[in-house]
């Protein structure tokens, strides 16, 4: 005899086989149960044995237009709006960064780049305290009078 937590094979065989007729109640009756029809088939409906676009009118109603209009002008301003937003990945931020950096140490403007500081910002690209308030970005004067016509 093999003993499984405490109750062998034939104990289980043997409550197997009285309860079976229990089961097969219990089954039957469920299956029963969801044949009922109460005494007539579901009908076909009408909308399964028509066709596809059949009987429908063909001339514009009034409302179509303005949907349609408006589904165009929605469409353009997507567009241009998804076509004109900013890059803001990380790459173009990176690289900015980069070009910023180098710029500035170029121009002497720091000695050397220190690791977690930022000098993208306005603060550190542009010259605020200027002497001369026209030309506030430090640029040379370009003095070449090329908007005078010399006849």
């Amino acid at each position: 005899f093999i003993i499984l937590n405490g109750v062998t094979i034939t104990t289980m065989n043997a409550l197997r086989t009285s309860l079976r007729p229990t089961f097969r109640a219990i089954r039957t009756t469920r299956q029963d149960v969801s044949k009922r029809s109460f005494g007539a088939g579901q009908p076909e409906s009408q909308s399964m044995k028509a066709r596809l676009w059949e009987g429908h009118n063909v001339k514009p109603e009034g409302w179509e237009t303005t949907v349609y209009a408006t589904y165009a002008a929605a469409a353009v301003i997507i567009t241009l709006a998804l076509g004109f937003a900013p890059d803001t990945s990380i790459n173009t931020w990176a690289a900015n960064e980069a070009k910023v950096r180098l710029d500035l140490l170029k121009e002497g403007k720091i000695d050397k780049v220190e690791f977690g500081v930022h000098y993208n910002v306005p603060e550190k690209v542009y010259d605020f305290e200027s002497n001369n308030v026209d030309n506030p970005f430090n640029e040379d004067d370009d003095d070449d009078d090329d908007d005078d016509d010399d006849d």
